[in-house]
């Protein structure tokens, strides 16, 4: 579960902005105000922690819907000259012994146990040197817990060049590495980089290259001024600090031909505690992104040809064809939730999934009555006794029913970025949406970011959270406190943008005034 996320020089964001995140989070805000720049910033640090690429167009999660445009239309006005920056906040539930080492005897025992959240923090900068000349991953700052001491800093070399290391800050004030005793730092003093020659590394490159190359990272930048630390070099496959946590890390020295026992005990202790704390933590994010689904703001109607074709077929969520994808295929019981769901919703229309006669099938196939051998499309009955095609009823329906399966579906406690879900749907509907966030989030454990416009649906929120503090709760609504629900005002300020926190407290109710009179259309139409 990711529970926030810090921006900075990412699209209309220039200085840093933060988004606490709640089982549901609403963004509000005028047009092009910055909300959409969000849930992108996620998107795109998918494909960083999966890929490495940092000059990224087209993405897994949006697919051919969501054009990022590259490095160059994804900084803040364009500027290649500034550095970037993400910040994730998450959960880590799973084990952080990613290649299951045998941890018998290691110092770093019970660094598994006692670690249940991490951060981690990207710097992305373009970069020009003789070897390489783009938008890298240059610095990567992880911590655990709810510290904001550093553990661990990774940064690319400065030449950029083929087989060139990455250089692996520890530090040696954190309490994980305290915990372990004094002499882990002795043995691993033998394999670390001197802190001259990481200096001179950086400082040679410098000079080559005019003064170009930016200095290697300051201790004090993430380990604060008192911090000691050691520098270890590490095998690097792809053109980014981050190491691919798929991968198994190899730590480098100087004398890897012939190293002696005792190094060879610290080299493997550096590869445990890297492989825990790096590739340990960014696995369970980038698993945690991986199960995201990414809803754009106009979702496609299903063209007449939509069938169902073969099993494990799954279009796009982007433009919410993947939705009708499940539909067609379900054999167990997505369909009818999603038919209560339009019900209980009035939407005024059912999800009916038609068995149509395969005219390749032979009769054999038929006879036998093979699954296989039938093909199947989804219609509506709208209880007119005609059953129509989604493209033949309003266009509402269409944008509903992907936010409705998205719910639904396994999500594995996936985050669902949506956007405008309330688009071209009735106000009436827009309220019900609410529920069906607040349900999905109960039931499910989906958790939802969503940039909206939509009033009504923030309306349902606070009125369920009044509703659970008086006990008048409805039987089958679900209940909502003010840590299930976080809203924020995002607005434009100078060249940047500016992200306002909106509490709710227990009865609903906003603590403060919306900024601008936002939401006040209304209220001076009808004085």
């Amino acid at each position: 579960m990711i529970t926030a996320i810090e921006l900075e020089n990412f699209k209309g964001i220039a200085a840093r902005q933060r988004v606490d995140f709640a089982p549901l989070t609403l963004l509000f805000g005028a047009n092009s105000a910055g909300k959409s720049s969000i849930l992108q910033g996620l998107v795109y640090l998918h494909e960083l922690l999966e890929r490495g690429d940092a000059d990224v167009d087209r993405t897994e999660l949006g697919g051919e819907y969501l054009e990022l445009g590259g490095f160059a239309r994804l900084i803040h006005r364009h500027d290649a000259n500034r550095t970037m920056t993400i910040r994730t906040e998450f959960l880590t539930p799973g084990s952080l012994n990613r290649w299951e080492r045998d941890m018998k005897g290691s110092p770093f025992d019970d660094l598994d146990d006692h670690v249940e959240s991490a951060w981690i923090e990207l710097a992305i900068q373009y970069r020009a040197t003789t070897n390489f000349r783009g938008a890298v991953v240059s610095n990567v700052t992880i911590g655990v817990g709810d510290s904001a001491e550093a553990l661990v800093s990774i940064e690319v070399g400065p030449s950029l060049r083929e087989g060139e290391p990455l250089y692996v800050r520890v530090n040696l004030g954190h309490q994980s590495i305290a915990e372990a005793g004094r002499g882990i730092i002795d043995d691993w003093e033998q394999i670390a980089i001197p802190e001259t020659m990481y200096e001179l590394i950086f400082e040679k490159e410098r000079s080559e290259a005019g003064g170009s190359t930016p200095q290697p990272g300051r201790k004090e930048d993430a380990f604060g001024e008192a911090g000691a630390h050691l520098v270890f070099a590490v095998s690097r496959s792809r053109m980014s600090a981050l190491p691919a946590f798929n991968e198994p890390l190899r730590v480098l020295m100087a004398n890897e031909d012939d190293p002696t026992l005792k190094q060879n005990i610290a080299l493997e202790q550096v590869r445990t505690f890297l492989e825990l704390t790096v590739l340990g933590t960014t696995s369970q994010l980038a698993a945690s992104l991986a199960r995201s689904l990414y809803i754009g703001p106009l979702r496609t109607v299903p063209p007449r040809g939509f069938l169902f074709e073969r099993a494990g077929r799954v279009t796009r969520w982007a433009d919410g064809l993947a939705a009708w994808d499940l539909l067609l295929s379900d054999r167990t019981t997505l369909v009818e939730r999603t038919n209560a769901w339009l019900t209980r919703l009035g939407a005024g229309c059912q999800v009916v999934v038609q068995q149509l006669v395969d005219a390749r099938a032979s009769a054999e196939e038929l006879s036998a009555g093979h699954v296989d051998s039938t093909v199947r499309r989804v219609v509506l009955d709208t209880g007119s006794g005609t059953l129509v095609l989604p493209s033949e009823v309003g266009a509402g329906i269409a944008q509903m029913v992907p936010i409705i399966v998205a719910a639904l579906v396994d999500s594995g406690r996936g985050l669902a970025l949506v956007e405008q879900p309330e688009i071209h749907v009735h106000p009436a509907l827009q309220v019900g949406l609410g529920d069906l966030f607040l349900d999905a989030a109960a039931r499910q454990g989906r958790q939802f970011l969503i940039e909206t416009h939509s009033e009504h649906l923030l309306l349902r929120l606070m009125r369920r959270m009044r509703e659970t503090v008086e006990g008048t709760l409805p039987e089958r609504a679900a209940r909502a406190q003010p840590a299930d629900v976080k809203v924020w005002f995002v607005e434009r300020e100078g060249a940047g943008c500016l992200i306002r926190n909106m509490p709710l407290n227990e009865r609903g109710d906003l603590v403060k005034a919306w900024p601008g009179g936002f939401f006040e259309e209304g209220l001076r139409e009808v004085m």
